[in-house]
């Protein structure tokens, strides 16, 4: 017998890889534009003297500029992701409980509390993407500022910002991580490179962190990307099925080359307390605090945050008595 519960589980994992991969090519070329606008308004506004920047009252003057840039391309992207990639997710929520059954009819489609929670997660989640234009329109005023006010050359100041906004991909004494540097440093610039080029820059991101990818906006937006998807699938995953009066969870994903140790034994059963590696709510959290921390490790509800930062599995609702003695699927 096919098992529906990880089919379906799968289909919303994979498809939520594929809307991260959609929205990050976006992202990437937002940030693209986001980075030659800001670039090209500091040398129109700012006056030089031979080459460097000399007067502050247009160094000041240029911050609510910066600021419309990032509030129309970064929060106009933000706000397409949050409404669409997060209405597709949902569908793919709402066909995965119709999928599987055994789940009373009234709440195999979205219902009306499912709706409100949808609108609040988007509004949280765009919320978080508007605290990162923020942020980062201030460190970039500010590297105008203080490049001014020190009377620097404007090339200095417009490699600042461009590393600002898209990181800048430094030397490392990890192999992979160098490898993977000098494959971005080379190919950054080829158009038929950006797909290998996005998936390096990716792992250098998720897998060797800020020290590796540079402290940037690019990081931040790209992380938030792929958190706010997976964490929105969860949280509307879990009401429905706390609606539905589903107490059970069992994870589902691949393991790869990154995936956390501790992700890696509840897959494989190490963790497990039946035979079909399934969890009541209250298991995995007891299960949650009791291991050690761990790089990525993320604040909250380990049944929403999953393994961390960046974490690819999700948890699943079911009933333990959709399963055999042996963990076969029965219904």
């Amino acid at each position: 017998m096919a098992d529906k519960v990880r089919q379906f589980t799968i289909y919303r994992i994979k498809n939520l890889d594929r809307a991260e991969q959609e929205y990050y090519r976006t992202l990437q070329r937002t940030l693209d534009k986001i980075e030659d606008d800001v670039v090209k308004l500091a040398g129109r506004e700012l006056p030089t003297q031979a080459g460097k920047l000399i007067e502050l009252q247009s160094a000041i003057a240029i911050r609510p500029k910066i600021r419309t840039i990032l509030q129309t391309e970064f929060l106009g992207w933000a706000d397409t992701l949050t409404k669409k990639g997060f209405n597709r997710q949902a569908k793919r929520i709402e066909r995965a409980f119709k999928g599987i059954g055994n789940i009373p009819i009234e709440f195999q489609e979205l219902t009306k509390g499912d709706l409100e929670l949808i609108r609040n997660l988007k509004l949280q989640t765009f919320t978080q993407f508007k605290d990162i234009s923020n942020t980062f329109t201030k460190r970039l005023a500010d590297k105008v500022y203080q490049n001014t006010l020190v009377g620097r050359e404007f090339v200095e100041l417009e490699q600042e910002l461009r590393q600002t906004i898209n990181g800048i991909y430094s030397r490392s004494d990890d192999k992979e991580a160098q490898k993977l540097v000098e494959f971005v440093k080379k190919n950054k610039n080829k158009k038929s490179m950006q797909v290998s080029v996005d998936k390096a820059v990716q792992t250098l991101q998720s897998k060797f962190g800020r020290d590796r990818a540079g402290d940037n906006m690019r990081k931040y937006a790209s992380q938030l990307l792929n958190d706010g998807l997976r964490e929105f699938d969860a949280q509307v995953n879990a009401y429905k099925s706390s609606e539905a009066g589903l107490t059970h969870v069992k994870y589902f994903g691949d393991i790869i080359p990154t995936t956390r140790d501790h992700c890696k034994k509840i897959l494989r059963g190490v963790y497990k307390v039946r035979q079909s590696n399934v969890f009541s709510v209250d298991e995995v959290r007891k299960l949650y605090k009791r291991l050690p921390g761990w790089s990525g490790k993320k604040p909250g509800d380990p049944l929403i945050v999953r393994g961390g930062y960046n974490c690819r599995h999700q948890w699943t609702y079911v009933s333990p008595d959709w399963y055999d003695g042996e963990g076969n699927l029965i219904i």
